[in-house]
């Protein structure tokens, strides 16, 4: 073998240095900052829980809001330092000509008495305020007039199943409701498939 046929051990061996250092390097990074990484790979982020917007007052509108708003708050509790970041973060979610002015109201009163309400007693309150006094009579009387029409049939079940559980229908009674407001060719499909 001729002299420059044999490798180069020092620049093989350099080499290897370097890739030494670059992967120690990047050991270093990825032990002090490991979703700078996550991050870098996919470029994205990655929300668990949907911000669930603001309620303008629709009473009709506040089960589902109120839903989705309680498992924000669950979803994001650590980051609220206090009472004051919790509940400055619900009422200013509060909007319209009714639920605005309550917001800003109680804004004020907390702003001014130094005193922002526990999370639980938050909830309570906004509750007796907006949730419907009679939201299972609300359900109840949207059953009735909740007919199929050309919507689909499992989007009608779906939404017939959510108001017979909010009105608090007894089974019977939903079964009943169900085959008057169902498009009259799908109840007798149902009546011959038993």
């Amino acid at each position: 073998m001729s002299s420059h046929e044999q490798p180069d051990y020092n620049a093989l061996l350099h080499r290897m240095r370097q890739q030494i250092l670059e992967l120690t390097a990047q050991i270093g990074e990825l032990q002090n900052n490991p979703a700078a990484s996550v991050e870098r790979k996919f470029n994205k982020k990655v929300e668990i829980v949907a911000d669930p917007g603001s309620f303008d007052g629709d009473r009709a509108r506040f089960a589902e809001w109120w839903i989705k708003l309680q498992i924000w708050v669950k979803a994001n509790y650590k980051a609220f330092e206090d009472d004051f970041e919790l509940s400055t973060a619900v009422l200013s979610r509060l909007k319209g000509p009714v639920a605005g002015r309550y917001a800003q109201v109680r804004l004020q009163e907390c702003y001014q008495s130094g005193n922002w309400p526990a999370w639980d007693n938050l909830k309570a309150e906004i509750e007796k305020y907006f949730k419907p006094q009679a939201e299972r009579d609300w359900a109840r009387q949207q059953i009735r007039s909740f007919t199929q029409g050309n919507m689909r049939t499992d989007d009608f079940v779906t939404g017939f199943l959510a108001l017979s559980i909010q009105g608090g229908l007894g089974n019977e009674h939903a079964v009943e409701l169900l085959e008057r407001n169902v498009a009259p060719a799908i109840a007798q499909q149902l009546y011959l498939q038993g």
